[in-house]
């Protein structure tokens, strides 16, 4: 690689990193009401090692950044769905997180979330068609991107690399996908804390399977779970209650109104 092109990576890392830490400390203000909390999980955050020894790798810090802020902007389900949408085109593991979170949106919202997640990785797939020289290329990359492919068994790294066998991921991986279902219907009742845990969970559970660095992508899992450390109590905090209705629901609760008259 050039010059240019490492530089570059490591100046996109780090806004990355930056952008993590500011969601963190938004999601204090915000919605835990409680500047010090982010503040501190923030702090704790930049403190590690791992935002040191990964500077350069933009693929660890930007997976991570846009799930921070899909997070942050809960209350908009559109906002959240393409921020989900930009991860799962970065890395395709953030999909298996689409159960967890639209169940999260059934009961309102969930609509526009899908919109959200939909039209973002439409523009992700078409944005390969501007680096594809062929048609076969094309598809090649849409399939990196989505990770339709049997998984690999050899030249793994991280802690594939220690002597691990490798053909324990597929019992690895078969309870990620059963666990990743089963957020959809447990718990029934979700709220903000347990969007934040279940998403820091899934995610460290994909360390145990991920061929290419396994256990070491710490950045796509350690912000949900330092602002799950530190949030309060968020039992209140469901879709049903925080989100208000779109556009159509008002549009169509005016027209089952009526117009309304004025008194003589």
């Amino acid at each position: 690689q050039s010059v240019v092109a490492r530089r570059s990576a490591k100046v996109m890392a780090i806004l990355a990193h930056f952008c993590i830490a500011l969601a963190m400390v938004l999601i204090g203000h915000i919605h835990f009401g409680n500047t010090q909390m982010g503040v501190g999980a923030a702090t704790l955050y930049l403190l590690l090692p791992y935002t040191a020894q990964m500077t350069g790798r933009v693929d660890h810090a930007l997976p991570g950044a846009l799930l921070a802020w899909a997070v942050l902007f809960y209350r908009r389900p559109i906002f959240s769905g393409v921020f989900i949408g930009l991860a799962a085109g970065t890395i395709y593991y953030p999909l298996f997180l689409l159960p967890l979170w639209a169940s999260f949106y059934w009961q309102r919202g969930i609509l526009r979330f899908l919109a959200g997640v939909a039209g973002s990785i439409a523009l992700m797939a078409l944005s390969l068609l501007l680096i594809s020289e062929s048609g076969e290329q094309y598809w090649l990359l849409v399939r990196k991107m989505f990770g339709l492919m049997l998984p690999v068994m050899e030249n793994m790294e991280g802690i594939w690399g220690l002597g691990w066998d490798a053909w324990y991921r597929l019992p690895f991986l078969a309870a990620f996908v059963c666990a990743s279902i089963g957020f959809a219907f447990w718990p029934p009742q979700k709220n903000l804390g347990t969007l934040l845990s279940c998403t820091a969970g899934l995610m460290v559970m994909v360390q145990f399977w991920h061929g290419y660095g396994g256990g070491v992508f710490m950045a796509w899992y350690l912000p949900p779970l330092l602002m799950t450390i530190f949030r309060p109590n968020l039992e209140d905090r469901v879709a049903a209650v925080v989100l208000g209705e779109n556009w159509f629901s008002r549009r169509f609760a005016r027209t089952s109104n009526g117009p309304t008259r004025r008194a003589a």
